[in-house]
């Protein structure tokens, strides 16, 4: 018997119970989180729903689609996944044919981040096309520079003033973020804040808020506060290095910023 594809929409909490019900296992055996991480995700991060493929009762394929700004038609596909047992059947091109689908109907666009290098040209195979491209550089400086903790709130404000539509956060979902190893923190620089998120605690920054003319003052501000060194992922446009996203419907230049790994 073939897989069923099946789309489930999040639209209430009851929703968000059913879909953690359907993705748990599969989630365990592809990712190892733990349940209370599954959880507060389905629970807590901007879910519009989860494409999923079912073998009888058995949740074999995913890819959750995450709407980070709910007044722009963009869907960011995570956790997108295929049972070890079921690999080479084609579930996630299906699972993207469907995704098509979806997106042609709601005039939609899709990004994913692509979280090994050998998955590029599969997801080229599925018609997904780079829309962010990466450089790595090292930022090393003795300068330093002062810092704070922000809120969720306060830095969720901060980010929307540099983030364009489709690419937005919601309070709640860096709240989430803040609860599984994430530290939002501020620099002034030229009399407002840019913001750095910082990954298991303060020992890597992942991404920096700043005006574009700022943004490598911010690397070395985030820098300093890492003790002085960062690696620095510079992300921009097809003249990158590797393939940072990739998608259809979103335009090229949707995502622009600097990045500390």
């Amino acid at each position: 018997m073939e897989p069923v594809i099946e789309f489930l929409r999040c639209h209430n909490r009851t929703d968000r119970d059913r879909l953690f019900a359907a993705v748990f296992n599969l989630w365990r055996e592809c990712f190892c989180d733990d349940k209370e991480y599954i959880w507060e995700f389905c629970q807590d991060m901007p879910l519009y729903g989860g494409m999923l493929a079912l073998h009888g009762e058995k949740t074999v394929g995913m890819a959750l689609l995450l709407q980070p700004d709910e007044g722009t038609a963009a869907y960011y596909g995570y956790g997108v996944c295929t049972h070890p047992a079921y690999r080479g059947k084609g579930i996630c091109r299906k699972l993207h044919e469907e995704i098509r689908i979806l997106c042609r109907q709601e005039n939609a666009g899709y990004f994913v981040r692509p979280a090994a290098r050998d998955l590029i040209e599969l997801y080229r195979k599925l018609s997904l096309e780079p829309l962010l491209w990466e450089d790595v550089q090292i930022v090393t400086t003795g300068e330093v520079y002062s810092h704070r903790l922000l809120s969720p709130g306060e830095y969720a404000k901060v980010r929307s003033k540099y983030y364009p539509a489709g690419c937005l956060w919601s309070t709640e979902a860096i709240q989430f973020m803040c609860r599984h190893g994430y530290t939002a923190v501020g620099f002034s620089l030229e009399g407002s804040t840019c913001a750095a998120f910082l990954l298991e605690q303060e020992r890597i920054v992942c991404e920096l808020c700043a005006p574009e003319h700022l943004l490598e003052r911010a690397a070395v501000c985030a820098a300093s506060a890492l003790g002085g060194q960062g690696v620095v992922r510079l992300s921009g446009g097809a003249e990158r290095k590797d393939v940072a996203v990739m998608g259809w419907g979103v335009p090229q230049d949707f995502y622009f910023n600097l990045y500390l790994e």
